[in-house]
């Protein structure tokens, strides 16, 4: 009988052990992930075309709330080179910081991240006219590639209040 609660013992503390250890492993790759994320936001806020693109996988598709997908880094980078460069978009500015909303780590080599921001400011490139205050919200796939976490789809979607 002893030996039975030892080995109950020994197993319990084994699941616990392995419980903490992936809580732990976990933790440690939403950390990681959110590095990208921030490596990618420091990017936006610096007009920083390759900065952001490096946080992208080679064969990523990438939208935004106008029409515009792209379906590879190079396109991305060659996209926000030019965005970065019209006046319409600079004239943006953030009223909310972006942020993470949520992390969901779906397997050790996918995650998706929820996050958004509030800006306004911006200009319409067509008209000049100012645009409404935009709430966007950015849905994020990332992969873990080669041990590193990258996004490989990427969905901004613009709220706007209703009238």
């Amino acid at each position: 009988m002893r030996l039975v609660w030892i080995m109950a013992l020994g197993v319990g503390v084994c699941c616990f052990a392995h419980g903490v250890g992936a809580q732990m492993v976990a933790g440690g790759e939403e950390a990681a992930i959110r590095a990208v994320s921030q490596t990618e936001n420091d990017g936006w806020t610096a007009h920083d075309a390759a900065k952001v693109a490096s946080c992208f996988t080679e064969d990523t598709t990438w939208q935004n709330p106008f029409g515009v997908r792209i379906k590879s880094r190079a396109m991305l980078q060659k996209f926000l080179t030019n965005l970065f460069q019209r006046p319409s978009y600079l004239a943006a500015k953030d009223t909310t910081a972006p942020h993470i909303t949520d992390v969901h780590i779906l397997s050790p080599t996918t995650a998706v991240v929820w996050s958004e921001e509030k800006s306004e400011g911006q200009r319409d490139d067509k008209t000049g006219e100012l645009m409404k205050p935009r709430f966007s919200h950015y849905l994020e796939v990332f992969v873990k590639k080669d041990g590193k976490w990258l996004v490989a789809d990427s969905m901004i979607m613009d709220e706007y209040p209703r009238e």
